[in-house]
């Protein structure tokens, strides 16, 4: 099976960055996808399964069908929140009628907030207006978006630095992506 994991932002636009250490999604979301891509055949059976890291080339209208021409069997998009360097936790978004969208959203949340042990903001439900359900709606595949935590709160960033140094954060997300293809290989 494959599971493209796209990166949230690009380059020339970098998302929320935290203003203390100059840290941005895309540039935490990139370290991350790569680790997720290089050790997931470390982790689980790589013959089985293809990972392949994915970065936005156009707009966002035009997304899920580069998504879509990879013909991925699951779609994680990684971000991170940001609000007011005091907002803090964990999420993750699904579209509010894919009923594998929900489970595996549920799959996720449960994995990071093991590793990451920060609030519980549980899993959220989006339409296609909502802002990230165009991504979840019109992608083929199952699709979730993560948001594991508030880059801007630096208690939250550092956290998540120490369990991506610690390896805790790439085996968390591995883990999830394991369990939800095997969730969607027992549909079939």
């Amino acid at each position: 099976m494959k599971v493209a994991v796209v990166i949230g932002h690009q380059e020339r636009s970098k998302g929320a960055m935290n203003s203390t250490y100059g840290t941005t999604e895309f540039e935490f979301n990139q370290k991350l996808a790569h680790d997720i891509e290089h050790n997931f055949g470390n982790l689980f059976n790589f013959d089985q399964h293809e990972i392949v890291v994915m970065y936005r080339k156009t707009t966002l209208q035009n997304l899920p069908n580069e998504v879509n021409a990879q013909k991925p069997d699951l779609v994680i998009e990684l971000h991170c929140n940001a609000f007011n360097k005091q907002a803090n936790g964990c999420e993750t978004l699904y579209y509010h009628k894919s009923i594998k969208g929900k489970a595996i959203a549920t799959i996720f949340q449960k994995n990071i907030l093991a590793v990451l042990k920060n609030k519980d903001r549980d899993i959220k439900p989006k339409t296609a207006e909502d802002r990230g359900g165009y991504m979840l709606r019109y992608t083929n595949a199952p699709c979730i978006i993560t948001e594991p935590f508030f880059i801007d709160n630096d208690d939250e960033l550092i956290n998540g630095e120490l369990c991506f140094n610690q390896g805790s954060l790439t085996a968390g997300f591995c883990e999830a992506i394991a369990e939800s293809l095997e969730y969607l290989k027992a549909l079939r």
